[in-house]
């Protein structure tokens, strides 16, 4: 793989990252609001676009951060990648 595809691929998943980030932070927001109907259609619309983000990730090979998760032989839950609070 090239050096310029390297570059591309690293700024995605910067990209990637730093919207997950921003997402979270708007989510914590709404989430703070009096609820409603659609209040709540916003958030499983923001945890959606989060999921789909961190789903980008895989595609460019980031390393998985839950390696336990497919792992029944033991109880441990890593904490969410990237520090978000879903």
């Amino acid at each position: 793989m090239s050096d310029k595809m390297n570059l591309s691929i690293e700024a995605d998943v910067i990209s990637n990252k730093e919207l997950r980030v921003s997402l979270d932070e708007n989510l914590q927001k709404l989430k703070a609001l009096p609820s409603s109907r659609e209040r709540r259609i916003s958030i499983a619309k923001l945890q959606e676009a989060i999921m789909w983000l961190g789903m980008d990730l895989k595609r460019l090979n980031e390393p998985n951060p839950y390696p336990n998760s497919y792992d029944p032989s033991n109880s441990k839950i890593e904490p969410t990648a990237d520090g978000l609070k879903f």
